[in-house]
């Protein structure tokens, strides 16, 4: 059973570059899991408050919100890194070994591209964000604080993809 909680040892990089960009993405998917324990002890604290003292947390509602999406966002570059997407092979399970490469090389460049592109949009939308003063209406919690790890995460999520794009082009365990 503990097996199957590190499958990814065996898929740990070589190369200097793969070596880093694997711990970058394992330090922000730790920091992934942290976020959600704090989300969880947040909401289970407020839920005993609101029950047993009438005094919920203010603002929880806001905080889960923005945590939820930093913590979510925060996991997708070691679910690349490890190969850990959802892959419906229904239409290739039966393609030649070349061609379902080339499609793992295309998805992981689309990915690139869009990860680059969220990073890109993302951070003009928090620079928008915070120009205008957009908060939060019960902590009054600038809305940008949110979109700030995302930024990094998501350019984190387009070097993983290029990455595993160059080990599939390559063919070694670079």
């Amino acid at each position: 059973m503990a097996d199957a909680l590190f499958v990814d040892n065996m898929a740990r990089p070589v190369a200097l570059v793969g070596r880093v960009l694997n711990a970058l993405c394992r330090a922000f998917a730790i920091g992934s899991g942290v976020t959600l324990i704090l989300m969880a002890l947040m909401s289970f604290t407020s839920v005993v408050g609101r029950s047993l003292f009438s005094t919920p947390i203010l603002g929880d509602y806001e905080l889960v919100q923005m945590m939820s999406a930093v913590a979510v966002t925060m996991a997708l570059p070691f679910c690349q890194m490890i190969r850990g997407h959802i892959i419906v092979v229904f239409f290739t399970a039966g393609a030649p070994k070349k061609f379902n490469r080339a499609c793992d090389v295309g998805a992981c460049l689309v990915l690139s591209v869009a990860g680059f592109v969220f990073a890109w949009r993302i951070t003009l939308g928090m620079l928008e964000l915070r120009e205008n003063g957009d908060a939060s209406m019960l902590l009054n919690l600038p809305t940008w604080y949110g979109y700030l790890p995302m930024v990094p995460t998501f350019f984190l999520l387009g070097c993983a993809a290029l990455y595993t794009a160059w080990v599939d082009i390559a063919g070694a365990k670079a």
